[in-house]
């Protein structure tokens, strides 16, 4: 039969393809994680190359690790002075061996070993990228430029919740003599959400306009955590913030970019906030001594002034006896002055007075006499309009019925009885 015409079952395929790529050697191949789970037997990665400034893989290949020897790797980095997390997103350089898993056609390969030292290059050399960069923008010194209150009592805090950082940071504010309030923004401190939840953080305590600093803290632990403060975008947020931000991520040696570009490093979270009580410490003596220096100020210039004061006491002393001299003597002329004025004046008002009496003496005479004799003219002008007088003159006097005197004969009409009154008597007559 001929060999091109033979057929093969797939299992006979797979089987003989699965000899052929499992004699290939194992070889060292490097890539970018893309994927990574971690299941209780065994660990499922990808790894991948990418174009510069792309997003999508040129080539992919999936790995798999027994978790016994994934935990081996893990030692291995561990003991290196610059541990880092096998995460996606970052380098590495493995040992592989090709597999192929026949029940399901698939190509994979087997991790036997890992190349700390080319990771930690890449790491390093990504770090320093991004510390150029931000260099270059002028944001490793934005948040150091940002000035700081002088008591910054109102703290935010970004922290785990319940941790010992947070327990660490606020104890210690609570023991010092100052009042600090803590606002706390609890986010997730390590882990690939450490980025997404401090920033998310950031913007929350944003909002609260009366805030004097942030304090981004967190306690002890494995150095791999410290990558996760690597972030560019994290250590864009805090260099842009409008507030100082302090940093305690509990590392004493490594420093974070997130500690490059924050206004503050502090080692620990107790040391962040032993940083906020000594400034508060400095603000209060500052103020204490500057409260003795106006004290001290008041005492020498009231030193200086109470001699001149003194000085111009006497001499206004002097003046006002001067002056107390002139105006008593001024005063004492005047009194003599006076009481001549007084003395004529009483002599011209008593001689003014003994003539309006002997005036009214005389004048009270005359009035009456001139009075009486007004009233006896009076008296003969109201005889003299006597009606009896009238008569006795041989004059008459007409009177209505009513009794009323008539005075004109237009008062009268035919038929009205008169009366006509004469010296004598009476006469009573009707109008024709």
């Amino acid at each position: 039969m001929n060999p091109e015409n033979r057929s093969y079952s797939v299992k006979q395929y797979m089987t003989a393809l699965k000899q052929k790529v499992e004699s290939t050697p194992a070889v060292w191949v490097h890539g970018v994680i893309t994927q990574i789970s971690e299941k209780p037997k065994v660990v499922y990665m990808s790894i991948a190359d990418f174009e510069e400034g792309s997003v999508i893989p040129q080539a992919t290949v999936s790995l798999s690790c027994f978790a016994a020897k994934f935990a081996a790797i893990k030692a291995k980095i561990a003991s290196f002075d610059n541990p880092f997390e096998i995460k996606p997103q970052i380098k590495v350089q493995l040992l592989i061996r090709a597999e192929v898993y026949v029940p399901y056609g698939k190509l994979q390969a087997q991790i036997l070993d890992i190349d700390p030292v080319y990771t930690l290059g890449e790491l390093a050399l990504t770090k320093s990228a991004i510390l150029k960069k931000l260099a270059m923008e002028g944001l490793l010194d934005k948040n150091k430029s940002v000035p700081l209150a002088e008591m910054p009592l109102r703290v935010g805090l970004i922290t785990g919740e319940g941790t010992a950082a947070y327990r660490d940071f606020s104890t210690k504010l609570a023991e010092s003599p100052f009042a600090f309030h803590i606002v706390p923004a609890f986010a997730k401190m390590q882990g690939n959400k450490t980025e997404s939840s401090v920033i998310e953080a950031l913007e929350t305590l944003r909002n609260d306009p009366e805030l004097d600093v942030v304090c981004i803290v967190r306690g002890g632990g494995s150095k791999t955590d410290l990558t996760f403060f690597d972030s560019e975008a994290l250590c864009r947020a805090v260099a842009n913030y409008p507030i100082p931000v302090f940093t305690g991520i509990g590392h004493e040696i490594d420093r974070s970019l997130l500690d490059e570009v924050a206004y503050q490093a502090c080692i620990t979270p107790t040391d962040c906030a032993k940083h906020l009580i000594e400034r508060a410490i400095e603000s209060w003596d500052a103020l204490i001594r500057a409260t003795r220096n106006i004290a001290e100020g008041a005492r020498n210039y009231l030193g200086e002034y109470k001699n001149e004061l003194t000085t111009t006491g006497h001499q206004l002393q002097q003046i006002l006896g001067r002056r107390f001299t002139q105006e008593k003597t001024t005063l004492a002329q005047i009194a003599v002055s006076l009481k001549k004025d007084m003395h004529f004046l009483f002599q011209s008002e008593s001689g003014r007075i003994q003539r309006n009496e002997e005036g009214l003496r005389q004048g009270t005479r005359k009035i009456i006499e001139f009075e009486k004799a007004k009233f006896e003219l009076n008296e003969q002008k109201v005889k003299a309009a006597d009606p009896k007088q009238v008569l006795a003159k041989g004059y008459t006097l007409t009177l209505g019925a009513n009794g009323k005197f008539i005075r004109n004969a237009s008062e009268l009409k035919p038929g009205d009885r008169i009366t006509t009154r004469f010296r004598g008597g009476d006469v009573t007559s009707q109008v024709l």
